[in-house]
């Protein structure tokens, strides 16, 4: 199955490695092509990470 995350999080150089094993253990199977990204702030102040997915299922 074709799949692609994103990643976006407020913290990347304090939280990359906790980001990537979580996102690795979530998404062992499917192995999506993925970009992680650092933005100042989420829609919620306490969000420290979003996670947005494509997948083509047929």
């Amino acid at each position: 199955m074709p799949a692609r995350t994103r990643i976006y999080g407020v913290n990347i150089e304090r939280d990359w490695k906790e980001i990537g094993r979580a996102h690795g253990e979530f998404f062992a199977r499917i192995r999506p092509a993925s970009t992680m990204l650092e933005v100042s702030r989420l829609v919620e102040p306490e969000m420290l990470v979003e996670i947005e997915a494509d997948a083509v299922v047929s």
